[in-house]
């Protein structure tokens, strides 16, 4: 049995602590949030522990999972600590705010031989995972990706890394997964700040064109902004192939929240990393597809072509 504890207690980390209850052979121990209101409600909701002292739940032997679904903000402090203890480690992209304090971070998860996963939760959806299956051998040649939330809170997205990290990085490493390659060059074509986005020194909107080393195009449509719901679609084209991920999701779920849109992904994706015996399970993925956000954040600011991965 693997005893766990869901850091941050907010949407991502209550979809989290389901996973956990219906895991088979784990069990949710702990919750644990820096607002005592919440850890409190949420202990006695779902039957488990808390604590106002997180160093006494990392002193517990028998936890061996940990969790982390709190800000972006606030990655870099469980991570190390987690660390000093070899604890299994499940982290929400992005991982780190600041790309060069990742590099050392991952070099010390590596060297302490630390089993750690990125949640690259979209890989693990049913309906991608049947468009990916239908693209396979089929010559992609174009990607486009759009993706629109319905009145997201901008300090929420900044705490989170902004635009890029926050909501692209996902749409980053799924152009890759997709299109089977690597990016070698990426340009931000557009991108605007709504007033209250530019308070937080972020971006409301963006369109990022990419090109892949197998010469895949592929273009990202991000926005804050939606009038019409939450959007997220993702189609593929070539010569032999034409692919809707709208045809794929339930009707009724087309425009939802992604939380519940994806929700059955996130149980996916920690499920693999429990039952994969290996140390790192999409740590290099989630570090590229991390590396890909810095750099449209940086081709926005200055609006220029960067290449990547040469």
């Amino acid at each position: 049995m693997i005893k766990s504890c869901v850091i941050g207690l907010s949407r991502i980390g209550l979809i989290h602590c389901d996973t956990l209850i219906k895991l088979k052979n784990t069990e949710l121990t702990y919750v644990y949030d820096s607002n005592s209101k919440l850890r409190t409600k949420y202990a006695k909701k779902f039957k488990c522990n808390t604590s106002k002292n997180f160093n006494k739940i990392l002193d517990r032997k028998d936890i061996s999972l940990f969790v982390i679904a709190s800000p972006t903000i606030t990655h870099e402090f469980y991570i190390n600590k987690l660390i000093g203890r070899n604890k299994m480690i499940y982290c929400e992209k992005p991982i780190l705010m600041n790309s060069k304090k990742l590099n050392l971070l991952a070099k010390n998860i590596r060297g302490k031989k630390i089993r750690f996963c990125v949640g690259l939760n979209r890989r693990f959806s049913k309906e991608y995972c049947k468009m990916k299956k239908l693209s396979k051998n089929k010559n992609i040649k174009r990607i486009k990706i759009t993706s629109k939330s319905l009145n997201w809170d901008p300090k929420l997205s900044s705490r989170n890394g902004g635009l890029f990290a926050d909501k692209g990085l996902h749409f980053f490493d799924l152009a890759c997964w997709f299109g089977s390659s690597k990016p070698k060059e990426l340009i931000v074509t557009k991108a605007l700040s709504s007033k209250e986005y530019l308070k937080q020194n972020d971006y409301s909107e963006a369109i990022v064109q990419m090109k892949l080393k197998n010469n895949i195009f592929v273009k990202f449509i991000f926005s804050r902004h939606s009038q019409s719901g939450s959007i997220e679609q993702i189609k593929l084209y070539g010569s032999k192939i034409n692919i809707n991920s709208d045809n794929f999701f339930n009707k009724k779920l087309l425009n939802k929240d992604f939380s519940r849109k994806f929700r059955d992904s996130y149980y996916e994706c920690l499920k693999s990393f429990l039952q994969r015996k290996k140390e790192e399970h999409l740590l290099k993925e989630g570090l590229e597809a991390q590396l890909i956000s810095d750099l449209a954040l940086k081709s926005a600011r200055n609006n220029k072509k960067i290449k990547i991965f040469k």
